[in-house]
């Protein structure tokens, strides 16, 4: 049924789409015959650059194309203008875009850097290098691509999109202190930006600057109301010690289809931290009841059982995990605490050694402290 409907939009854009290059062709023809017609700042422009109408035709369709976010049939209309037209920059941009939009980015990158060393104007050079950048950023090579969005800067210094995306870069390399003033750039040209609020409040969290990492999270939440901010709010109160101001957050993402999972998670671990058992077991079982094999409500329940020498509930909730899960240090760890509760140390003993032998050095951990444990319970104090 989607399939027939999608099919039938697809030949509807593909009519509209003739209708629009015809009128194009009709306009231009009427600007042939009637010039008077046509603006002075249009002929300048025409002057610029003439290209034959097929040309404009195939433009305009690949430009309609883009439009409705079909980059595979715009990529073939911009690649024949190309060819028709090699010294067209726009056209050229455009073919780039769309190859980017279909992920080809080493042809992407080959027409950007074309315009690099063609054009003459500082807009077309500055998106040029802005979308080179963007190509590294998408194969990873963040210090490439910190290069491309500064020459971008170099050609246009309100390039919001070219700050922004510097600042990324820097942060994901976690250079902060560099991330942090290209974020104030791209907020001064757009006082409405909240993703650079956002990745603001997050370098700043690098920092341990409460104040600031409150500031901006509650400042891009104003703006959006986006749950992911939502959620940055219920963790940063959840390290800062103050679990009642993350329950506030945690029940805001209920509305969230999609955060619900790890809103009753939060809401059972902070009312836990808070000593209210009952309302995180309750919360917990909710949690479950939805999503039965979680593994971070699974965890936190298990805790809390332990925690009030429920042993018996904790083994339950410990079998209901895939055998695969089982066999993760983090839940071995949890199974040698169950151990340990029941009293069961030469279980203890042998699943430790297992941690120790493991390759990573936090599960060596894991093991040496459940083995010391377990020594220290039946008094092997040396």
């Amino acid at each position: 049924k989607w399939k027939k409907r999608f099919a039938n939009l697809k030949q509807a854009s593909h009519l509209l789409l003739e209708a629009w290059a015809k009128i194009e062709d009709q306009m231009a023809s009427l600007s042939t015959d009637y010039p008077d017609l046509v603006s002075e700042e249009e002929v300048e422009l025409e002057e610029e650059f003439w290209l034959h109408e097929s040309v404009v035709r195939q433009f305009r369709q690949g430009q309609g194309y883009y439009g409705l976010t079909m980059f595979r049939e715009a990529e073939g209309f911009f690649a024949d203008v190309v060819e028709e037209e090699p010294d067209f920059l726009l056209g050229r941009l455009y073919l780039g875009l769309s190859q980017f939009q279909n992920k080809q980015w080493d042809l992407a990158l080959y027409h950007f850097q074309l315009v690099v060393v063609t054009a003459t104007h500082a807009p077309f050079l500055a998106f040029a290098h802005h979308m080179i950048g963007c190509i590294h950023v998408k194969q990873r090579n963040e210090n490439a691509a910190i290069r491309s969005f500064e020459q971008a800067i170099e050609y246009d210094k309100d390039y919001a999109d070219a700050w922004f995306n510097l600042g990324a870069a820097y942060y994901r390399l976690k250079q902060y202190h560099d991330a942090i003033p290209a974020f104030y750039h791209a907020l001064a040209l757009n006082e409405h930006d909240w993703e650079s609020m956002f990745y603001l409040s997050n370098c700043y969290r690098h920092h341990k600057e409460w104040n600031s990492v409150t500031y901006w999270r509650m400042a891009s939440f104003e703006k959006t109301s986006h749950p992911q901010v939502m959620l940055s709010l219920a963790h940063d109160f959840e390290e800062m010690g103050q679990p009642n101001q993350a329950i506030i957050w945690y029940r805001k993402l209920l509305v969230h289809p999609e955060y619900r999972r790890v809103a009753y998670h939060g809401l059972g671990w902070n009312y836990w931290t808070n000593k209210n058992i009952s309302e995180a077991e309750c919360w917990l079982k909710k949690g479950l009841t939805l999503y039965p094999n979680d593994p971070d409500m699974l965890f936190t329940f298990m805790w809390i059982q332990l925690s009030n020498g429920n042993i018996q509930r904790a083994e339950k909730a410990y079998e209901m995990l895939p055998e695969k899960v089982k066999e993760e240090p983090i839940w071995q760890a949890m199974r040698m605490r169950i151990s340990t509760h029941a009293g069961q140390f030469e279980d203890v003993r042998d699943m430790a050694q297992i941690l120790i032998d493991h390759d990573k050095p936090m599960a060596q951990a894991m093991g040496y402290y459940h083995q010391g444990r377990s020594m220290l319970e039946v008094g092997q104090i040396q």
